[in-house]
This record gives structure tokens, sequence and C-alpha cells, in this order.
């Protein structure tokens, strides 16, 4: 069975061959990985893991982003990033500005300089797409994966004053998700419509959840968040492509309003979140809505066994696979303190189970 009629099975909640490989990571994992497996490149670990699905999305060609020495940046909204060494091996970009932080009235926000189509090439998604026609194409992380909260209000403005303008200066929220969509919409439509109409998955990028709760109610998210989301995944099924939202954390309560919006895959399913269990998703939601995730990098995937991972993995697919609607994959990137052996006795075990 080729990998992207495997997910689609899936998909539709039927059972196929074996249950769909889902694949995400840093950048040093990545290097790692191909250094210890001898490999030459990504494609090249993706096909070694059986990885079901392959990532597109447009070339950016606008203004030069990030400085020459590779440690100061800037994003398509202005925000700056500066890179932090955790220690030799890894590190992330830490925001270190916040261009919005002082604005409040929304009249002012027709003076920023907001991000441009044409700093994207997206003439080459057709090629990308029938490169990998036999598989399951999702949009890459990043550009192409938008979200609207996390990124970027919250980088635009800073964490606590956006969560802070959801309830006190609504006006001017609503506003800024406005600016956000007039751009993040033609965008969407554009990279499909470049892509042919044949991208599978339209990915959202957000995070709604924290380990024990919301990050905010479900009532303030359903007013100020719902709407944009709306936008998003409706002109993504006008073009054919499934939406397949991200979000961390503890987010049962909002799980019936993905599915009211037409959401058809939740990722990471992160089972150590209060109240994220999966036989009780699997139970609940697991016919109306596709998870994808499941396996733990927090605890199990870091510190446990090769044999920890291969049994946990073959309880977890005895809960999520049944009936499809399930693609098993880490509950966020593999990180640097993830050994080799953990990943690969992950997608093994995936692979031996049966339906």
């Amino acid at each position: 069975m080729k990998p992207r009629e495997r997910v689609m099975l899936a998909l539709q909640h039927k059972e196929p061959d074996r249950v769909p490989l889902f694949y995400r990571d840093v950048p040093e994992v990545e290097e790692r990985l191909l250094k210890d497996l001898n490999l030459k490149d990504r494609e090249e670990l993706l096909t070694f893991l059986g990885i079901d699905f392959r990532w597109v999305g447009p070339k950016y060609i606008g203004p030069v982003l990030e400085d020459k020495d590779g440690i100061r940046k800037r994003d398509i909204w202005g925000v700056e990033y500066k890179y932090i060494h955790i220690n030799e091996k890894a590190g992330y970009w830490e925001t270190i500005s916040n261009p919005l932080k002082d604005i409040n009235d929304p009249e002012n926000l027709e003076e920023y300089s907001w991000p441009k189509l044409e700093w994207f090439d997206f003439s080459h998604l057709k090629e990308e797409v029938d490169r990998y026609e036999d598989y399951a194409i999702m949009t890459n992380p990043g550009f192409s994966s938008p979200g609207i909260l996390q990124y970027p209000i919250q980088n635009l403005l800073g964490v606590e004053k956006a969560f802070i303008d959801m309830y006190i200066n609504p006006e001017f929220f609503d506003a800024l998700v406005r600016h956000i969509l007039d751009f993040r919409v033609p965008f969407i439509e554009q990279m499909l419509l470049a892509a042919k109409e044949r991208i599978d998955f339209f990915r959202i990028g957000d995070d709604y959840g924290g380990q024990e709760n919301l990050l905010l109610s479900p009532e303030i998210w359903r007013r100020r968040i719902k709407p944009a989301l709306i936008s998003m995944v409706d002109i993504a099924k006008k073009h054919k492509a499934y939406c397949y939202q991200h979000s961390c954390g503890s987010i049962r309560p909002l799980i019936p309003d993905f599915i009211d919006i037409g959401v058809d895959v939740l990722d990471p399913l992160q089972i150590t979140a209060k109240d994220m269990d999966p036989a009780e998703l699997k139970k609940e939601f697991g016919f109306k809505i596709c998870f994808s995730g499941g396996v733990d990098e927090q605890n199990l995937l870091r510190t446990g066994s090769t044999d920890d991972v291969r049994n946990y993995v073959k309880r977890l697919l005895d809960i999520m696979a049944p009936g499809g609607g399930f693609f098993i994959g880490p509950t966020h990137n593999f990180q640097v303190d993830i050994p080799t052996s953990n990943i690969i006795a992950m997608y093994e075990a995936a692979k031996e189970w049966h339906y």
C-alpha cells in the first residue's frame, strides 16, 4: 500500500495495512540521525523510517531576515530573535522584541509594515507535489502552517499583553486579527492553488493549552480566536485540503469546537497533559476526528529504554489505532536528549503492530 493511500484510509476511519507514521524533529536531531544511520539527507531519513508524509511550502525571497553572524534574526512580522545556546549541541531562538507592545489603538495598526505576498515564491510547488505524489503531503512548519494566538500575536504584543487585550481591549485585538488574516488568507489560497490543489493537509500551528489547563477560557477562545480559524479552515477546504490542527497541552474542552469548524486531524495528542487520556479521547471523539502523535517525548523517549518505548507504542496502538483515525508520532519535535535508539524503536514497534 502506498503511503498516501495508507494515510487517507486512516483519515476516513478505516484500517490500512499499518498505522501511518508521522515525524518531527529539531535540526540538531536530524543532523545526528543522518550521521548515526549513515544517510545523506532528510529524504533518505524519512524513507528509512517509513514516514508516510512529506512537507512542502513556498520559498521566502523577501527582505533579509537573519544577520550575518547567525545569532540574530527577524521574522516576516518584524519580531526580532536572538539564538540562545543551551549547550554545545542545542539552542533556541528567544524573542527579544515585541514591536506592537505599546500600541493600543486599532487605527495605529494601519501604519504598521505587514508582510507581503510578493516576499514568497510559489512557482516550484507543483514540481514538489508531483515529486511526492505517493505520499500524504502537508504544509511545511513555519510560514506555511500559520497560527494566530501564539504566532504571531503573542510575539507581536508580548504574551502578557496578548492575553490582557483579549479581555480589556477586544476592539484592538480583533483589529489585529483582521490585519493578520488580510495576509494569511490570500497566502493560504495562493499556496494551495500553486500546488494545483494537491496538498492533502493544511496545518494550523498554534498552542491553546498548558500542562494542566487551557491558556484562556473556552468562551474567550470562541470569541477571539475561533472566527480566525474558521477563515483559514474554510479557504483550505475550498481548495480540497484537509485541516490538521496543532495545539500542545490540555485542550479537551476545545475538541468539539475543532470538529464543528471542520478540523480533520488534531495533533499532537499530548498524553501527559491533563484530561488527554488516549482511551477516553478515542471513546468520545475517535470517530469524529483523527488524532496524531501520542508518543511522549517529555519523559518516555528521553529516559525510557528501547523496550519501554516498544511496549508503550504497542499499548498506545491497541487503544488508538483500531477503526482507523490515528497517525502515530512524537508529542512534539524529537529533542537532542532523545537517543537515536529510542526513535528507531518507536517506528519499528509501530510497523510491527497489526490491526
